[in-house]
């Protein structure tokens, strides 16, 4: 499942998951994560899902919480590891800003030190 929500958020309100990132793929391996140890500890960013395959789930699931009354505030690329190591993260953020909807990521800022991370998180509203 690459889109899930939408859920409350005490920061972006009822925010629409985009999980672009297969299960534990990630740069760190936290002894806190909520997600257990990380399986494919990993810095070199790289595709793992299609863009477009990305916008078709999140695409689905706006039209469902819509047609249910449900209030989308943001699209917030929150997946089960590390966000930035997509190789995709720009052009997915781009494919989805014509669906009028806030888009949020949530980082562990470890790759802010390349610039294309830095320019890719820029085109989202919160980072």
């Amino acid at each position: 499942m690459k889109a899930f929500g939408p859920v409350p958020s005490r920061r972006l309100g009822r925010s629409l998951g985009v999980n672009n990132i297969p299960p534990k793929v990630c740069t760190y391996s936290c002894v806190y994560c909520q997600l257990g140890r990380t399986t494919g500890m990993q810095v070199k960013r790289q595709t793992f899902y299609r863009p477009g395959e990305l916008l078709r789930d999140v695409e689905e699931k706006v039209r469902s919480a819509r047609g249910a009354g449900e209030a989308i505030d943001y699209l917030t690329f929150v997946p089960d590891g590390e966000p930035t190591l997509d190789l995709g993260l720009g052009r997915a953020i781009e494919l989805l800003r014509p669906l009028g909807i806030k888009i949020a990521v949530l980082t562990n800022a470890s790759l802010l030190w390349r610039e294309d991370v830095r320019e890719e998180l820029m085109r989202a509203d919160w980072v």
